[in-house]
This record gives C-alpha cells, sequence and structure tokens, in this order.
C-alpha cells in the first residue's frame, strides 16, 4: 500500500470542509488523525483557504448563529465555545457582535422567566440562587441576569 501523498490530504480534507464549516484547529486535527506530514499542514491550510473551503470568519458567524438561534446561548458560552476553537479574539468579538441586543434580552428574560415559572413554590433565596445559576449555566452575562431578578423585585434583602 503506498503512502498518501499530499493531494490525497488536501482532497479529504475538502471533502471534510464540504460537509460542515469547519475552523482551522478542526483541519488540523484532522491532519494529526489521518499522519500527514506536518510540513504540509501550512500549504494545505492555505489552499483550501485560497479555494474557500476554510475560512475562519465564517466559521464564527456560523456558531454564533447556530449557538444563538437554535441553541440560545449567551455570549459568555458562546465565546468560550470559540476559544476553545482556537478562533481570535477580535474575529469572536465581530461574530458576537452580530447578535441582535435587545432580542438577546429578551430570550434571557423568556428563559428566565420559564425557570421562574418551574421553581415558583421555593424560597426566594432558593429562587434567586437557582435562576442565577441557570442563567449563567445557558451562558448568560450575571448583570442581566440580576437586572432582570430586580426587575421582578427579587432581592436577597426581602424577608420570605
Amino acid at each position: 500500500m503506498s503512502t498518501p501523498d499530499k493531494s490525497d490530504f488536501l482532497n479529504r480534507c475538502m471533502r471534510y470542509c464540504s460537509g460542515a464549516e469547519r475552523c482551522t484547529q478542526d483541519v488540523v486535527k484532522k491532519l494529526v488523525t489521518w499522519e500527514a506530514p506536518e510540513d504540509e499542514y501550512e500549504v494545505i491550510l492555505e489552499t483550501l483557504r485560497k479555494e474557500k473551503f476554510l475560512d475562519d470568519t465564517r466559521y464564527a458567524n456560523s456558531f454564533v448563529a447556530d449557538k444563538w438561534r437554535l441553541d440560545q446561548w449567551g455570549k459568555v458560552k458562546i465565546r468560550n465555545g470559540l476559544f476553545q476553537k482556537g478562533i481570535s479574539e477580535t474575529l469572536i468579538q465581530n461574530a458576537i457582535d452580530t447578535i441582535d441586543q435587545d432580542g438577546y434580552v429578551a430570550v434571557l428574560h423568556n428563559l428566565l422567566e420559564k425557570k421562574r415559572v418551574s421553581i415558583k413554590k421555593e424560597a426566594m433565596t432558593s429562587q434567586m440562587k437557582k435562576l442565577l445559576s441557570f442563567g449563567a449555566s445557558r451562558g448568560f452575562e450575571e448583570e442581566l441576569i440580576w437586572q432582570w431578578m430586580e426587575s421582578k423585585g427579587l432581592s436577597f434583602d426581602q424577608r420570605e
């Protein structure tokens, strides 16, 4: 059996990238798995970029759109997900800036309201802790969660 050459690895990468949006880190991991020679990585990556199979900006925008619209992740969780993929801070921020802030806050309020209904019978302190934990686990900023709770009259200062 012959050893695969650069064009074989390039063709495999092209098929891999055409199946779904990929970032540079995903492709490098595949090249490692396929045991491609390290000295060919950069040439393969540049070719993929030139041929529009690979684009980290496009990946970041797609990731944000999917995680925001489909999964309703907050900006913190989205940022962390992109950071783990090796996306630069500039690209991350530009992609996150595409989220409509009014819609973002409305989704957070809706999620918190649904959660509050499910824990309504619990003590106020317990409700607040659970709401904070829930909002943070979805990746929303603590400040926005606190603002919503204050608007609903939830406060640790209140007597139960």
